[in-house]
């Protein structure tokens, strides 16, 4: 007997429903925080939401010409900040065509570059200069992966990598920072039609980890002083509002800062749950193949087997997933919207809790702008 589909019901859910009672009051509380408001695609990502799944808004009629059932798909907001359902489809597709049609079958290894509160808010803000960034640091890999074969012996190599940019972190904060799926190796090929032969690269060393962190901290930085978008000081980071959109620019100030973003208590620190008195969560621990320069942090210690591809599309999926596990989403009695961490933080942080208006700044914080999700490379 088939499996019988079961329609979703976003509207059951906390995230919904938060939406539906508290959107009003938010979008009217940022237009008196500024004339403007937010930006027309936050506030359509953000109405869009709302008919996500919901029949009364729009769905295509299903027939089955074997059992001559009919089968009611409620329309997608096909949003890209947020929404589980969208997101979650996107990623699963996102995934099956990575292995499927992109990634050949060799051994890959993720690059994971993390970058300081300034940049990341620079980064997340102007999706052209994320783009720049991220030209930056694949480039800066491809090369040096080239020039490793080339000191092996190796003349000619040639490599890959696919680049996705995440823009949340685990605490729903706006936290971009990149993953590169690099190959671990080179192509090389003795004759212009002959088919391409993979030279699998020597083993990683921290020293490698190193040595890449150092050229790409020092070539970023140079980029962003000679556009002059860095920060004159480190006092300074995130807290320069842009011009024709300052109160985005200040919602997603205060999302990388880990800040409340609106109302009385807006400028303190989210409140933590389970957090030990006098306990602070470092930013980074560098660990095998990791390396933390001046916040420039690089993680290199995943690598996917060639005959792995089950594992390949598990870390596909995971650098590809949407930013809110509902079921991590809940209602404390006095109406705080809380988000339970995946892992516990080293402070003993076990969950974030928000006002809901504050909890609305954080999704608003986490919509990209149109076309701004370059995936590949």
């Amino acid at each position: 007997m088939g499996r019988t589909r079961q329609r979703r019901e976003p509207e059951r859910s906390v995230l919904y429903g938060v939406l539906r009672e508290h959107l009003a009051t938010f979008l009217a509380r940022t237009e008196e925080e500024s004339g403007a408001g937010l930006p027309r695609f936050v506030r359509r990502e953000l109405r869009r939401y709302l008919d996500c799944g919901i029949l009364a808004f729009g769905f295509a009629r299903v027939h089955c010409s074997s059992c001559g059932k009919d089968e009611l798909v409620a329309f997608a907001c096909k949003g890209r900040g947020f929404c589980p359902s969208c997101c979650g489809r996107r990623m699963a597709d996102t995934a099956a065509h990575l292995c499927d049609d992109v990634l050949p079958h060799v051994p890959i290894r993720q690059w994971v570059l993390s970058l300081p509160f300034r940049i990341r808010y620079l980064l997340a803000y102007d999706a052209k200069l994320c783009a720049a960034v991220r030209r930056i640091f694949v480039r800066t890999l491809l090369a040096w992966l080239r020039e490793r074969a080339a000191s092996a012996g190796i003349a000619g190599g040639r490599s890959g990598a696919v680049v996705l940019a995440q823009r949340f972190g685990g605490a729903l904060n706006l936290n971009l920072h990149f993953h590169a799926l690099l190959l671990d190796g080179v192509f090389t090929s003795q004759k212009p039609l002959a088919p391409p032969a993979f030279h699998e690269a020597q083993p990683l060393t921290d020293q490698d980890v190193v040595a890449v962190t150092t050229i790409v901290h020092r070539r970023i930085l140079r980029y962003l002083r000679r556009v002059g978008r860095l920060p004159r000081d480190e006092q300074e980071e995130s807290s320069e509002a842009e011009a024709d959109e300052p109160l985005f620019a200040e919602l997603c100030a205060a999302s990388v800062q880990g800040r409340v973003a609106l109302g009385a208590q807006r400028g303190a620190a989210v409140e933590r749950i389970g957090r030990r008195h006098g306990g602070d969560r470092p930013l980074f621990i560098p660990g095998e193949l990791c390396c933390d320069l001046e916040r420039f942090s690089l993680h290199a210690k995943v690598r996917i087997e060639a005959s792995d591809r089950e594992g390949l599309e598990r870390l596909c999926r995971y650098i590809a997933r949407p930013p809110i596990k509902v079921d991590r989403l809940s209602l404390a009695p006095d109406g705080r919207v809380i988000y339970a961490l995946r892992r516990h933080w080293r402070d003993g942080t076990s969950a974030i809790a928000f006002e809901p208006l504050d909890f609305l700044s954080r999704l608003a914080a986490l919509v990209p702008r149109p076309r701004a999700l370059a995936r590949t490379f």
